[in-house]
């Protein structure tokens, strides 16, 4: 015989308080979850390096570090993620098999970005941490434009980011955060404007100038580091 069974709505409030708080204290402890996950993820050796890389042929070509497995620079993206590699050391790169010209030995406990030209020799450029400030965004320029000085500002007339960045050159500031329109030139040359994305405290943003074949072209994406999972990473 089928049972009936009457709740009163006092009683389904109360039932539904008590859903809401198993719910809330699941979502805490997942929360602490991905917490103690961060805290105790594997940590690079001492003497490790963090290096990302720039294909400015903009091919769309694998690119590998050392014997790991190759991937192309994400879709809309100008650089590499970085990754952690072996500090003080040669790293061989390839990009679609082709090993990359130029002597890369990046620093020990340090970020580099590795610039790899349509033709020469790849260059490396030390990304400096200091004046980091984890209560601002920090936002990073590098002028890839050979034979001109690079410069930002804040497009129709607005205040100068950075200013007179030498080619193959980088330059950091600590921001607030902010929403902007930013545009660069090189020399009497300027490129088109590219909206800042919404950056919050502890946000690191890059800005890339590059060549183009109408003049140079300003590129910016968030900067990532790939996290380690110990050796054979």
């Amino acid at each position: 015989m089928p049972v009936s069974i009457r709740v009163t709505r006092a009683a389904a409030s109360r039932i539904a308080a008590g859903f809401g708080a198993l719910a809330l204290a699941m979502a805490g402890l997942g929360a602490q979850a991905q917490e103690l996950t961060r805290l105790y993820a594997p940590k690079p050796p001492a003497g490790s390096a963090y290096v990302r890389v720039i294909d400015l042929a903009r091919s769309g070509a694998p690119i590998a570090f050392g014997s790991g497995p190759a991937a192309p620079v994400p879709p809309g993206d100008t650089a590499t993620i970085y990754r952690v590699v072996k500090g003080g050391a040669p790293l061989a790169l390839s990009i679609d098999g082709r090993p990359v010209a130029g002597a890369l030995v990046p620093a020990a406990d340090a970020f580099s970005t590795v610039v790899v030209p349509a033709g020469g020799p790849a260059v490396v450029i030390a990304d400096s941490t200091e004046g980091r400030n984890d209560l601002k965004a920090q936002l990073r320029f590098y002028n890839l434009v050979p034979g001109c000085d690079g410069a930002v500002t804040v497009a129709d007339g607005g205040p100068t980011v950075f200013e007179a960045v030498a080619p193959n050159a980088t330059r950091q500031r600590a921001i607030n955060p902010i929403e902007a329109i930013l545009a660069a030139t090189c020399g009497a040359a300027a490129s088109g404007p590219l909206t800042l994305p919404p950056l919050k405290a502890g946000d690191h943003y890059s800005l890339f100038l590059l060549p183009g074949a109408a003049g140079p072209v300003l590129t910016g994406q968030r900067d990532e580091t790939e996290p380690y999972r110990g050796a054979g990473n």
